[in-house]
């Protein structure tokens, strides 16, 4: 079942908080993500000297840079190792993901000096600035080049809570944690030791726990993004106190949109708003490979968002713990209270329907479908109905296995036991349209990467329109046999379940 840092630890939830850390899940990541720049942004002194210390260490980079290195000693000083430990992240199943690897390197060392020079425009230095260069940027690697850099600071926030609530817990020692700190005149990472709290993985082998602070996290990207740089064009440009460079970089994307309007005028074709907003971003990107000062405006510009940055991430991560651990305690409780009947003689495929109707059952018949609205706004991804799967799978010796991957991408579960009686199962939203059109092909893939050959699909709806879509495309492709069986819908509307007392 779900278990939370407290649970397992025999402490209140409210003392956690009232640390003002955030009381993890040590069943699976939480989709929460450190944003550097509300370390910068922080009045706190000690969030200060943090941010200096990773410019420092950025600093040593670029000195290492003005050499040739080799790729062992690229992969020594410029890799980010994930650390799993503090069970933030995407992982569905345990706290696994994927780190910054050699390819994230190769582009820091050789744009480290676009990282540190802010051309006197932002107020300071941005370490998570490499990652408007990096194609694959996103907040799990930004969080996790982080951590890396904070990590000493992380487990003495950890240590002098275990130290004051954890005492007397046996789960709880001094543990040796690699690679907490750098030594600048060895121009090596140290290790250090730390009184943790620690768990036994599922292969039996102790993991330390490592808690983090709620006031430099949350759930959306990070607020210097490469999204953002670009949504925000507008407003870099008129920030732009240089009147020529400005003038310089509105006329190379009005030109460009101007020659693309022409040529449809000329062909008859109609001029495209979403064309024209890829004209414009392209060139602006082109623009600011050539003049890097574009993105020192734009980073000065969210220096300037303290507060709105501020607010905007507390919103953030109270909804995700919201979702993650209020409500889940509640649907804990009603999966507890209405059991379930562990049948060892079912097949993969029985057992997969079985407990999709059960997880059905607690949401339609329960009032659990009102744990899929957080502020009275829907859950919107399919990845978060399928943690909350997780919890109706108990008591049995099938294996469920997230985000497996066989090579032919991920499929949502796969419930095992052994190669030869084995299940897939896919959750739809039933809004994304062009999922469900793929779904079963797409299970297919999965099924055939597993060998296996059978196959569940589970369809979330939350209002009429979508209810009337997903009928359609059930009769459309003929799939009206395979209702209750391969397909199960699930009904998590709000606005048609009146309680019993209200029924005439």
């Amino acid at each position: 079942m779900y278990k939370l840092f407290s649970e397992k630890f025999n402490i209140s939830h409210e003392v956690v908080e009232k640390y003002g850390a955030v009381d993890i899940s040590l069943v699976c990541d939480i989709p929460l993500f450190i944003d550097p720049l509300l370390i910068f942004n922080s009045n706190k002194l000690e969030y200060k000297k943090l941010h200096q210390n990773i410019i420092k260490y950025f600093h040593f980079l670029a000195i290492k840079a003005q050499n040739k290195l080799n790729d062992s000693e690229i992969k020594t000083w410029f890799t980010f190792k994930e650390v799993c430990n503090n069970w933030l992240g995407y992982s569905l199943e345990g706290n696994k993901g994927s780190a910054l690897n050699m390819e994230f390197a190769k582009i820091l060392y050789k744009n480290i000096s676009f990282v540190l020079n802010n051309n006197n425009i932002s107020k300071g230095q941005h370490a998570e600035k490499i990652m408007l260069l990096y194609d694959k940027s996103g907040k799990d690697k930004i969080s996790d080049m982080t951590v890396n850099l904070i990590k000493e600071y992380l487990c003495t926030y950890t240590e002098k809570f275990a130290r004051k609530y954890l005492k007397e817990s046996k789960n709880c020692k001094i543990i040796r944690v690699d690679k907490v700190g750098f030594n600048y005149l060895t121009e090596s990472f140290y290790s250090k030791d730390y009184y943790l709290p620690y768990i036994h993985d599922k292969n039996g082998k102790e993991e330390f726990i490592i808690l983090t602070p709620k006031d430099i996290l949350r759930e959306d990207e990070p607020s210097i993004n490469k999204k953002d740089f670009l949504d925000k064009i507008d407003k870099v440009l008129n920030s732009i106190d240089n009147d020529i460079l400005r003038s310089q970089v509105d006329n190379y994307i009005q030109k460009a949109i101007a020659e693309y309007e022409n040529e449809m005028n000329k062909s008859g074709r109609k001029i495209k708003s979403g064309t024209e907003k890829k004209i414009k971003e392209d060139k602006y990107l082109e623009m600011a490979k050539e003049n890097p000062i574009l993105y020192d405006y734009y980073i000065k510009i969210k220096e300037d968002e303290k507060s709105e940055i501020q607010k905007e991430c507390s919103n953030e991560v109270n909804e995700q713990l919201n979702k993650f651990v209020e409500n889940v305690n509640i649907f804990c409780d009603v999966v507890k209270e209405n059991g379930y009947k562990v049948d060892k003689k079912l097949t993969a495929k029985d057992e997969t329907r079985e407990r999709v109707k059960f997880f059905k059952h607690v949401i339609e018949d329960c009032d659990l479908y009102k744990n899929m609205y957080v502020n009275g706004k829907r859950i919107s991804t399919e990845d978060d109905l399928n943690r909350m799967f997780r919890l109706v799978w108990m008591g049995t010796d099938f294996k469920d296995s997230y985000e497996a991957n066989s090579g032919r991408g991920e499929a949502d579960v796969v419930i095992s036991k052994g190669q030869n009686n084995q299940c897939i199962a896919e959750f739809k939203l039933a809004k994304n349209r062009n999922g469900l059109t793929k779904v079963f092909k797409q299970a297919d893939i999965y099924c055939k990467a597993n060998r296996c050959t059978e196959k569940i699909i589970v369809i979330f709806y939350f209002d009429e329109k979508e209810y009337n879509n997903v009928q359609k495309w059930i009769n459309d492709n003929n799939l009206v046999n395979l209702i209750d069986k391969d397909i199960i819908l699930i009904d998590c509307r709000n606005d048609n379940k009146p309680s019993g007392s209200k029924i005439n």
